[in-house]
């Protein structure tokens, strides 16, 4: 019977000081003198163990390199969900104040200008067809699409503002 202090078996266990106390308080283990006796201990709380549940892996039975290792993985998993769940609150305090447009809305509405600019430009036939037959002169021609194109390109620009 080896007696230890609860600080030590809680780092043997890979447990911190105050589970060690909730498990004392808890009537889970026994102390003697404040101090616990470890096979004892370590009997007492695997017979309490629930079997469905795997045994918790030990910090303990690390390397000192494994378990830097794992600590910085964690640290820098955790440091990646924080930026995410920065990216996630701006975003939303981005569309709360009307700074951000979804997605669908801008497709709808870019949909409905391509739609106006092809209407304008298909309609320019439709209006000079009847002058451009009467022209024999192929720059008189080409001065009168351009004007028509531009006042169509014009008129766009204009229902812009």
């Amino acid at each position: 019977m080896s007696l230890i202090s609860k600080s030590e078996w809680a780092r043997r266990q890979g447990f911190s000081r105050q589970y060690v106390n909730n498990l004392i308080n808890e009537g889970r283990i026994e102390t003697q003198d404040g101090k616990i006796d470890e096979d004892h201990a370590n009997k007492m709380l695997e017979m309490q163990r629930d079997p469905s549940f795997p045994a918790r892996r030990k910090f303990g039975e690390l390397s000192t390199k494994d378990a830097k290792e794992v600590h910085a993985m964690y640290a820098k998993a955790r440091l990646k969900n924080e930026i995410e769940r920065g990216k996630l609150l701006e975003a939303k305090v981005k569309n709360e104040i009307g700074q951000l447009i979804s997605v669908e809305a801008v497709k709808n509405a870019m949909f409905a200008k391509g739609r106006i600019i092809r209407d304008g430009i298909l309609n320019v036939p439709d209006r000079v067809s009847a002058l451009l037959a009467t022209i024999d002169d192929a720059s008189k021609i080409h001065a009168i699409l351009m004007k028509e194109l531009r006042d169509v390109l014009t008129e766009l620009s204009r229902d812009d503002k």
